[in-house]
């Protein structure tokens, strides 16, 4: 495990009010597995990587990060399904395998036939699932806390699982949807009023909520992660021939860092860094050494593999 010892800077004006779009690339739409989805795209040249986010998240999460990957590599994020600007259908079942399914579908519609992955939290553990079921499209990974490899998680988001409550808790509005996203981080300024306003607004869009109930239940109960699902966490992870770099803050407190210690159980293989004062999102947080570490890592474990077209 490799600590880094640097420490964060405040927000500057790339986090914040309208600064925060103009950097962001141009939304596309393209339709994956019938379903209209939104993904952004930047570079020209290098090996492909494709950005996925976490659980009740977008593409926006990598606005930070995807122009400095895109220096060296084409780099694709996506919307999932039942997230951001993409579809929600209701009969989903927004679970792992459907989700992962609809990555490597995603993938097909915008002609990849690999690419490395990169995810931060639910898009990390679908990473490994695409990583495990799909060995040869996936060149390497970068992982940044990926979900659902121990048991413990956040107080709110087991008080979610619950029936009748979790749609009471998760109903849309400012304080409560700030107060969660101050907790991401360990620096909580970088949940900036733009950034919850911005959140809120897609979480109140026609069946935000249901899709993002129906993903964290299908995890997660009142006790934390299941143990069906942490059994196929573990089984799936010794199934991955990938390069490996997982990514983890030292203050996150939706996926503690005492999960790194079981990650590293069932993936010996695999490189390890530790982020100082960080929180859940490093590609936020650190934004600059989250690219600089997944750059280092795929140049050394990717790029001499680029992706034919599919």
């Amino acid at each position: 495990m490799q600590p880094d010892q640097k420490h964060n800077s405040p927000p500057n004006t790339r986090n914040t009010g309208s600064a925060q779009s103009m950097n962001r690339p141009a939304d596309q739409t393209t339709l994956v597995m019938g379903y209209p989805t939104r993904y952004w795209q930047v570079g020209t040249q290098g090996s492909p990587l494709v950005l996925i986010h976490g659980i009740s998240c977008s593409v926006l999460e990598w606005e930070h990060v995807i122009n400095d990957l895109a220096k060296k590599h084409r780099v694709f994020a996506l919307d999932l399904l039942g997230h951001g600007l993409t579809a929600k259908p209701t009969d989903s079942p927004y679970d792992l395998a459907s989700l992962a399914q609809f990555v490597l579908a995603f993938m097909d519609a915008v002609g990849l036939s690999s690419a490395s992955l990169c995810g931060n939290s639910l898009g990390a553990r679908l990473a490994l699932e695409c990583a495990a079921i799909a060995p040869q499209r996936v060149l390497a990974m970068v992982l940044s806390a990926p979900a659902a490899v121990e048991k413990t998680t956040l107080f709110e988001f087991r008080v979610a699982s619950l029936p009748w409550l979790g749609e009471i808790a998760t109903a849309p509005n400012t304080f409560g949807t700030g107060k969660i996203w101050r907790s991401a981080f360990a620096n909580p300024a970088f949940a900036t009023p733009h950034m919850v306003a911005e959140k809120v607004a897609l979480a109140k869009l026609p069946g935000a909520g249901p899709a993002f109930l129906k993903a964290l239940r299908y995890m997660l109960g009142f006790g934390g992660f299941k143990p069906a699902v942490l059994a196929d966490t573990h089984a799936k992870m010794r199934w991955v021939v990938a390069p490996t770099l997982v990514i983890w803050g030292r203050q996150d407190r939706f996926l503690p860092l005492a999960h790194l210690t079981t990650f590293m159980q069932h993936m010996p293989q695999a490189e390890s860094v530790v982020l100082e004062k960080c929180g859940h999102a490093p590609m936020i947080e650190h934004s600059a050494k989250f690219s600089q570490l997944a750059l280092d890592f795929l140049a050394k474990k990717a790029d001499g593999a680029p992706a034919q077209k599919a």
